[in-house]
């Protein structure tokens, strides 16, 4: 009776042991819910700050998108006057050749004065062709000096409005650079705290899953900054009109290719992403 005594005791010695080794693990795992309770919930927070960067991340990138329109709308116009001055500087190349032509044509008649003016039934008529060819000459020279002075004017007005049309596109640049620095400036703040929070992970863990919702975040956050940095080396460009009508256009063609550089595109596909992870 001892020996089963004994047994019924080891084995009542054993339930104990068990009973208490389940009793950790009992607490164990109440330990582990409640810390996972709490990371749930600060990744939950997490979430929403994170979203809320990204709502006004695109907000700008709208903006953005707005003023670089706006930048193609004004270089077109640009062109159109450059090519109005074109046919202006045309038109004044003609009526200068016609002054020449003109200038011409008085000493042919001078010089037919000179060969008649001993010619005494000439005389008369050579006067008089020449008081018609000088009034003539004359009332075309009025209103060569008339057209010249409205041309002018015209190409002065149209000066002036290149010039307030160039000041317009470097506002434009301005504000785009601005919300350009205020994106990047989100972004890497966005980049600076999810970097915190795996420093965080890795200091209480030897390691983290390269799938985790940390790592994934960093990753697209990093796509959209590198992105993001390449547009606005494109984007930024100096536009600046000369007030010499020769060195505006030797530089028209170098306009023109600016404006194939200029980008409407958004970082869409990195949002979208974005967008998904949480969703």
């Amino acid at each position: 009776m001892s020996s089963i005594e004994e047994q019924i005791k080891n084995i009542e010695n054993k339930i104990n042991v068990q009973e208490k080794k389940i009793k950790n693990l009992g607490e164990e795992i109440g330990e582990l819910k409640n810390e996972s309770s709490t990371i749930y919930e600060k990744l939950i927070r997490q979430k929403d700050v994170l979203l809320k960067k990204k709502e006004t991340n695109i907000l700008m990138e709208f903006k953005i998108n707005n003023l670089k329109y706006e930048s193609i709308k004004v270089t077109k116009s640009i062109e159109d006057t450059y090519f109005k001055i074109d046919s202006y500087f045309k038109e004044l190349k003609r009526k200068k050749f016609e002054i020449k032509e003109n200038i011409k044509r008085m000493e042919e008649i001078n010089n037919i004065i000179k060969k008649n003016i001993f010619n005494d039934i000439n005389i008369d008529r050579t006067f008089l062709i020449l008081e018609d060819f000088l009034l003539k000459k004359k009332e075309h020279n009025n209103y060569l000096e008339s057209f010249l002075k409205k041309k002018k004017e015209k190409i002065e007005r149209v000066i002036n409005e290149i010039k307030k049309i160039n000041n317009n596109i470097f506002f434009l640049c301005q504000n785009i650079t601005v919300l350009d620095n205020k994106l990047i400036t989100n972004l890497y703040s966005i980049k600076n705290y999810i970097n915190e929070e795996i420093n965080n992970y890795l200091i209480k863990n030897e390691k983290i899953n390269e799938n985790s919702i940390f790592v994934t975040c960093l990753s697209i956050i990093t796509k959209i900054i590198e992105k993001q940095k390449l547009k606005n080396e494109i984007v930024h460009i100096n536009f600046n009109v000369n007030n010499s009508i020769q060195t505006t256009k030797n530089n028209n063609s170098q306009k023109k290719n600016r404006e194939a550089k200029l980008e409407l595109e958004l970082n869409t596909q990195e949002f979208l992403e974005f967008e998904n992870f949480f969703s």
